[in-house]
């Protein structure tokens, strides 16, 4: 995959999970990457990961919740790098869990704002400058929650459901711009945000599963490098899910 090589790779929540995953896959396939968090302290750790393994990386703080933070910093990170040319658009909550006749809706808009709005604003600043350079791979990162229902996390699966349908839309607006734009579907992953499942839902979850496991981020990050990849060249507007076979059970 020397493609990646010499170029330049925007990553969003990448200070921990499948973002930092994602973030050194991409940096030991060449890529320089740029590395952006909310969180200073993880996302400089995943940079000294990155250049402790011999890759590039810098970090930008970056809040995906404020919208012109999101077009300023990449602006930015656009001018002095020249080319912004993968994105994944991976930062993301999980919000509270409450049934829809009981949840606030500051929790709702919140979940929203951060999981929908935010990857839209970064798709948006993201394709500006790709349209600049003709060229441009983007995975959104959207959840097994954006293809079915979750009890209880109204808000998260209607976020999910909505980065696919801004995805395919995407796809449909810039394929003739050499710009494709995919998403993947996680299931279970072994990150921080599982630790909020209830662990009687993540016991029957993997019980049901038909490879009877929780994924890993490198199995995501993995993926996403694939589809990043010329290796899949004539695939836009896809939805991957990587959840063990779970979404057809």
């Amino acid at each position: 995959m020397s493609e990646f090589i010499n170029k330049t790779a925007l990553v969003t929540g990448a200070g921990a999970g499948i973002g930092r995953a994602t973030a050194v896959a991409l940096s030991v396939k060449g890529a320089k990457v740029i590395v952006t968090d909310f969180n200073e302290i993880s996302g400089n750790e995943t940079v000294s990961e990155i250049t402790a393994m011999g890759g590039k990386a810098v970090f930008y703080s970056l809040d995906v919740s404020k919208s012109e933070e999101i077009s300023s910093t990449i602006k930015e990170i656009f001018k002095k790098e020249g080319s912004i040319d993968f994105a994944v658009n991976n930062a993301g909550i999980g919000g509270n869990l409450a049934p829809i006749h009981t949840l606030d809706v500051k929790d709702w808009n919140n979940t929203l704002n951060i999981n929908l709005t935010g990857v839209f604003c970064c798709l948006q600043s993201q394709i500006q400058c790709m349209l600049q350079n003709g060229f441009g791979r983007i995975v959104n990162i959207a959840s097994m929650a954006g293809i079915k229902g979750v009890g209880g996390g109204s808000a998260y699966s209607a976020s999910k459901h909505g980065v696919l349908g801004l995805t395919k839309s995407a796809a449909i607006e810039y394929g003739t711009h050499n710009i494709r734009v995919n998403a993947v579907c996680p299931g279970f992953i072994d990150t921080e945000m599982i630790k909020s499942v209830p662990k009687k839902i993540l016991d029957f979850n993997t019980q049901v599963n038909p490879m009877k496991r929780i994924g890993t981020t490198k199995e995501v990050a993995d993926t996403i490098v694939w589809l990043l990849s010329n290796e899949s060249s004539f695939v836009n507007g896809s939805s991957m899910s990587i959840d063990g076979g779970y979404g057809n059970v």
